[in-house]
């Protein structure tokens, strides 16, 4: 197995660890809103503005869990397709040397329609390859702009829990904060993802 395919093996693995990581983050988010909703509940009508906002958060939650498991699905589709891509390209390698060393040989010809071949699927396994990435990068940014609404729940939830009884501020406060923590978490997963995305994409158009 070569160096680059290794490479792409351990990047892909990479990208589904960021992820993996991001959805365990939501799944806390999850927990978060139910408590929110159960705090929300006890402090009564000087907290009824708060209640809506769980549930925009325990939404955010579960779209983050269906995006990172999504793009979990896209990242093992891309480390498969570039265990076939980096396959192709060592058996061009292996065709091109032997073309080299048997220049003089008979019947060297004879390999070109098989090289014709491999050099065709190079090329659409290529195009395959490029084609997750982007996909791949779609369903990252997609999730980030997603989280931008997290931003917007974490002030609103600090403008409700000042509403509340003060007995429950505090409770409610730190939902707000955990909101934003959480949130800040994950947008930095999904960073450093992409950034991975992007290196696999500069690896296929060396």
């Amino acid at each position: 197995m070569s160096s680059k395919l290794i490479n792409y093996f351990v990047t892909t693995a990479l990208i589904a660890a960021k992820l993996d990581n991001a959805n365990k983050i939501a799944k806390q988010l999850l927990l978060t809103a139910s408590n929110a909703r159960a705090v929300a509940l006890r402090a009564g009508d000087s907290a009824a503005g708060f209640k809506p906002l769980t549930d925009f958060i325990d939404q955010l939650a579960r779209v983050t869990i269906a995006s990172s498991k999504q793009i979990n699905v896209l990242a093992t589709q891309l480390s498969r397709v570039s265990a076939n891509k980096m396959r192709t390209d060592n058996a061009i390698c292996h065709f091109e040397r032997a073309d080299r060393i048997a220049t003089d040989y008979a019947y060297v010809e004879s390999l070109s329609p098989a090289y014709g071949r491999i050099k065709r699927s190079e090329l659409a396994l290529n195009n395959k390859y490029v084609g997750e990435i982007f996909r791949l990068n779609d369903a990252l940014d997609e999730l980030a702009r997603e989280l931008r609404t997290a931003v917007i729940l974490a002030t609103l939830s600090r403008v409700e829990a000042s509403q509340a009884a003060l007995l429950y501020q505090e409770s409610l406060n730190g939902v707000a904060d955990n909101v934003e923590l959480s949130a800040q978490q994950i947008k930095t997963l999904i960073e450093e993802a992409k950034k991975l995305a992007q290196e696999l994409h500069q690896d296929a158009n060396v």
